[in-house]
């Protein structure tokens, strides 16, 4: 399993295909949203030299990795995933 309180992180991950799981809102003030393994994101955009690479299937790390770095490239579907997530934090 992999966890991550980062909002627009976890949005990120739902918008690129992540297992999403459940979250675990024991601290109301961080809540923890889980994904399952196998974490089954096939691929993932990113930016390097005014050039968009594709990284064929990238670990939690390497997609963390990308989006701490500002080189994630973010789906359209992104704006969505972020929604969803307030809707859950919110609920």
């Amino acid at each position: 399993m992999y966890q991550a309180t980062d909002l627009y992180f976890v949005a990120a991950l739902i918008a690129y295909g992540a297992n999403y799981h459940g979250v675990d809102r024991s601290n109301k003030r961080n809540q923890l949203f889980i994904f399952d393994d196998p974490f089954d994101v096939t691929e993932i955009f990113i930016k390097k030299d005014n050039e968009v690479d594709r990284l064929s299937d990238p670990t939690f790390d390497e997609i963390k990795h990308a989006f701490d770095t500002v080189i994630l490239m973010f789906p359209p579907n992104y704006t969505e995933a972020v929604r969803r997530i307030k809707g859950i934090i919110n609920s």
